[in-house]
């Protein structure tokens, strides 16, 4: 009633619900990781996240630092050179663990190529929020 009377339109958030998930995960270089129980442990995090959507693709880069930029990890490559395509399955993206993910301000560079394809990137722990609605739903935790 009060945002009727100031004139303001309240915000909806993005459902998970309404997504298809692409998965985006890194299996870390410094502790000498088992890539599978990376995998397993980012996938069921992101799973949880997202708990009432599909995940539908999944992207997971063994074996680089987090400090290479995106366009040169090869898992990471592919899911932006799909983001391009209008016609890939997935409508949002999801990681298990930001800091798997993002190094300095990698997020700054890769958020607005999902924005301009109309995906949403969403994540728990560790993952950075822009501000704006089409990433606002990286800094929710369940």
């Amino acid at each position: 009633m009060l945002d009727e009377l100031l004139g303001l339109v309240p915000e909806t958030a993005e459902s998970a619900a309404d997504q298809r998930f692409a998965f985006y995960g890194r299996c870390s270089t410094e502790d000498n990781q088992d890539p599978e129980t990376s995998y397993r442990w980012q996938r069921g995090n992101a799973e949880k996240f997202v708990s009432e959507a599909s995940i539908v693709g999944d992207y997971f880069v063994i074996g680089q630092s987090r400090s290479v930029p995106w366009h040169r990890r090869r898992e990471a490559a592919r899911l932006l050179a799909d983001l391009k395509n209008p016609a890939r399955a997935w409508t949002a993206i999801v990681v298990g663990e930001g800091t798997r993910c993002w190094f300095g301000n990698q997020f700054s560079l890769v958020a607005p190529l999902g924005r301009a394809a109309s995906a949403s990137a969403w994540g728990g722990s560790g993952c950075p929020n822009s501000g704006d609605a089409s990433t606002r739903a990286m800094s929710r935790t369940r």
